[in-house]
């Protein structure tokens, strides 16, 4: 039995050495092909006078009446765009979904957003694993027609949604109808190996008008020291902010599935044996405040609620929380929105914990 035991571990130990060997194989295929970038820089991309952006689902909430998950979706709107940020995960498959009850409390109706921007294609971002694997999205429980024919998906791979066209952003471009004045792009996918495998993930860019260019980012998987290079090799205005998943799940994430915590061990740090550190955190928070940032905001989603309270400590007036039914506006413009501002619900902050 002893010898059994032993060869057993012997075993394990091996199937990790060759499991790591292979993660930092591809830690060094990311660093290569970032290296091996051809940087267009974008040049003048416009502007847009205001930009709004409402948590449509977080895993902190502003109300009780509203859903939370460990999952994103947020509503951003320019002077000339009305974009649906990711699409959440609806864990349990509910329909309606979590994602699609808010929305309707909210008053958000899909024939009014004519963009669809999905970050990268990890279940809380797309719907749910089924989506995932068939590398698609979905609200809910299934696929129906967007109202708005003019609706254009930007996506980071090869993914699709039944009569939609797409636009593959596997290189930093400007998008929307406008190209040129309407102050959207995306930063172009940067790839990423982590234990849960290769991901590639795209952030949006808004050009706000007098302040500078706002990043929207999912999941922070770049990471952010990569996804800050990127923004300053192709944009010309300068960074006034970042908004959403910096994925900093220390000293624990959000999902616990027995020992392990997939979000530490899984989907940050450099590799099964060498996680992210707070040490790490605080190296990349250096690295934004030279920024000297106008706005700062952090996902709960992917992001301890100590991390977050260090970023408030931080950047002080500069910090916002991010909140489902919370509304963020930057810029001084008028948006001719439609939705009234009585319908983002604001009250004492929740999180998915309370619910």
């Amino acid at each position: 039995m002893r010898r059994i035991v032993t060869l057993l571990g012997l075993l394990i130990i091996c199937a990790l050495a060759v499991f790591e060997y292979k993660h930092q194989q591809g830690n060094q295929r990311a660093a290569t092909l970032l290296a091996n970038f051809k940087v267009i820089p974008l040049g003048d991309i416009g502007s847009t006078r205001s930009l709004r952006i409402l948590p449509l689902m977080e895993y902190h909430s502003a109300s009780p009446e509203l859903h939370t998950e460990v999952g994103v979706s947020y509503l951003v709107e320019t002077d000339s765009h009305r974009i649906l940020y990711d699409v959440g995960h609806n864990p349990d498959g509910l329909d309606p979904s979590p994602l699609q009850m808010n929305m309707k409390t909210l008053g958000i109706e899909l024939d009014t957003v004519d963009m669809v921007f999905i970050s990268h294609n990890h279940l809380d971002h797309v719907g749910g694993f089924h989506w995932q694997r068939m590398n698609t999205f979905s609200l809910g429980r299934d696929q129906p027609p967007f109202p708005n024919p003019k609706t254009t998906l930007i996506a980071p791979d090869l993914m699709t949604y039944p009569g939609m066209h797409t636009v593959y952003a596997n290189k930093p471009m400007q998008v929307g109808d406008g190209v040129g004045s309407t102050g959207l792009a995306t930063t172009g996918t940067i790839g990423r190996q982590l234990v849960l495998g290769w991901i590639e993930e795209h952030s949006l860019v808004v050009n706000v008008e007098g302040l500078g260019g706002v990043i929207i980012v999912a999941c922070g998987h770049q990471p952010v020291p990569n996804l800050i290079a990127r923004y300053e090799q192709v944009f010309d205005a300068p960074l006034y902010g970042i908004i959403g998943g910096l994925h900093f799940p220390v000293p624990e994430g959000r999902i616990k599935v027995g020992p392990l915590d997939p979000q530490r061990q899984l989907a940050a740090g450099d590799g099964l044996f060498d996680p992210l550190t707070m040490e790490e955190i605080d190296r990349q928070i250096a690295l934004l405040k030279q920024r000297n940032l106008g706005i700062v905001g952090v996902s709960g989603h992917d992001s301890s609620d100590e991390v977050i309270e260090k970023f408030r400590r931080e950047f002080g007036m500069a910090h916002r929380y991010i909140r489902v039914g919370e509304e963020i506006v930057i810029g001084s413009g008028n948006i001719d929105s439609h939705h009234e501002p009585s319908a983002v619900i604001l009250g004492n902050a929740v999180s998915k914990d309370d619910l």
